[in-house]
């Protein structure tokens, strides 16, 4: 059978074809120990094939070494059906059979998303076609070095190499999400705290499609800046907006994430908090929906009347009023409270003397 191998783009090189493993699995043979994976499948069973020299390892490239290979075979005929050079800790995986209780077995098929366990095979359906595919960890080419893998889709009597399916394998935080129910696959990766990015795919015409990408990144206001992409007709179509983060009622050092927040009973909210500039330190007033979208943002002078404990500003031709009592909104002859929830004030309007852009009197 042959395996059809084509290179990805955007994956570390890897996956090569047998016949290409022949001269660098004959220079580190005789140091070659076999381990069993656990067992996966009727149809075929894997190993995994390392050197047990730590300083010995199996270049396949100049740019990329690796310490093992893993073999899929036929269980019928005992041929190798894919023979994948990947970078293996086998102490690691020796030390998860014994907690697994696998009688020295590597683990297959166990994936915990996104920083969890990952086993070095997973045999799932993969594209939705009622046939099981084969992941295979390559190393660990993820974000912050988590696990990376090549993905074989089964076509017919044997297993081919997916470009598509392969780069949802490199790069994410974890391996790729499978929702069986809604025939999706998701990722996620992130770059500190502050930056996510989740996505969403179909297969289509037998690969992954991007249908909805979502980019999360806290801003210096505090606030999460959302860029949202979703397909619609065959293209992209983006929106992007403010959102409030998820607070709770005090963060981790027993103080409010924010100066001032009520909920109104018409399921929306408002928050006044601070961010800086040039200036110095400054407020701003923000007022989102039931689902924390910002609708209204405002950092312009304030002024705070301590007689009627009310904080008030002008945002032309509106004027905002806001007290324990909820938001008075003022425009021409017109007035409307938006009547907060009770006992749902947090923080408080005092003292806000020391922002450059509120005035008290």
């Amino acid at each position: 059978m042959n395996i059809a191998l084509i290179p990805s783009k955007r994956r570390k090189p890897i996956a090569l074809p047998t016949v290409l493993l022949a001269s660098s699995l004959l220079s580190y043979s005789a140091l070659a120990k076999t381990y069993q994976i656990q067992d996966f499948s009727d149809d075929y069973y894997a190993t995994i094939e390392t050197a047990n020299d730590e300083d010995v390892t199996l270049s396949t490239e100049a740019s990329n070494e690796t310490n093992s290979v893993i073999k899929i075979i036929e269980s019928k005929t005992k041929k190798a059906l894919i023979s994948q050079p990947s970078d293996i800790d086998i102490d690691y995986e020796l030390d998860n059979s014994e907690e697994h209780q696998l009688g020295g077995k590597i683990s297959a098929n166990i994936v915990n998303l996104p920083y969890g366990e990952h086993s070095v095979l997973i045999y799932d359906d993969f594209n939705f076609d009622g046939q099981k595919d084969l992941a295979i960890k390559d190393g660990r080419n993820g974000c912050y070095g988590g696990p990376s893998y090549q993905v074989y889709l089964k076509d017919g009597e044997t297993f081919v190499h997916s470009e598509g399916f392969t780069d949802l394998a490199q790069g994410y935080c974890g391996f790729f999400g499978i929702n069986k129910d809604s025939q999706t696959l998701y990722t996620m990766t992130k770059s500190g705290a502050g930056w996510h990015q989740y996505s969403e795919y179909k297969v289509i015409d037998n690969k992954p499609v991007a249908v909805h990408v979502l980019v999360e990144e806290y801003n210096p206001k505090q606030l999460i800046s959302i860029t949202e992409s979703t397909r619609v007709n065959g293209k992209m179509v983006e929106d992007s907006y403010e959102m409030l983060p998820e607070y709770d009622n005090e963060s981790y050092d027993g103080t409010l994430p924010f100066i001032y927040k009520l909920d109104l009973d018409n399921g929306k909210k408002m928050v006044l908090n601070k961010t800086y500039d040039k200036e110095g330190e400054q407020m701003y007033y923000a007022f989102a929906d039931k689902n924390d979208r910002i609708e209204l943002y405002y950092d312009g002078p304030f002024v705070y009347d301590t007689a009627k404990e009310t904080l008030s500003f002008l945002n032309k031709p509106v004027v905002y009023q806001i007290n324990k009592q909820g938001i008075t909104v003022r425009q021409s002859n017109k007035s409307v409270l938006l009547k907060s929830v009770p006992q749902s004030e947090q923080g408080s309007l005092e003292k806000l003397g020391h922002f450059d852009n509120v005035s008290v009197r």
